[in-house]
């Protein structure tokens, strides 16, 4: 009986430990990193009111963007959340092509901007 508790008790801590080991590194650094600069903003489509759109959040760093498409083409936005150096950057085509036509950082939060016809098909997060 001894045995199988030391041995029980050896397993558990070896398993415990290639756990740890397991997720340290590179993949750790890159979570805290991601953890700690959040984004956040809410899109409408045309005709409906600036902030009761869809609400998208995310926590890029500054290898790893988030990026996305909007369907249908969105016409409002607001930021509800920037870490520092972070911005929205907003296209006019699918996949962040056509060039950047708004730029939302942290001094628009809370600030509604909106257009006269829905045109933002896609956005980026970036952090510098």
């Amino acid at each position: 009986m001894q045995f199988i508790n030391i041995a029980a008790l050896a397993i558990c801590v070896l398993t415990n430990q290639v756990m740890a080991v397991a997720i340290a590194g590179p993949e750790v650094q890159e979570l805290v990193v991601r953890q700690g600069r959040p984004v956040a903003f809410n899109v409408a489509p045309q005709g409906a009111a600036c902030g009761t759109g869809t609400t998208i959040s995310c926590s890029p760093s500054t290898s790893s963007p988030c990026k996305g498409n909007f369907n249908p083409a969105q016409a409002s936005i607001v930021v509800t959340e920037a870490a520092g150096n972070c911005h929205v950057s907003l296209y006019t085509e699918d996949n962040q092509a056509g060039g950047v036509v708004q730029r939302l950082d942290t001094d628009t939060t809370g600030t509604c901007v909106f257009t006269s016809a829905a045109t933002w098909k896609s956005y980026g997060i970036f952090c510098d």
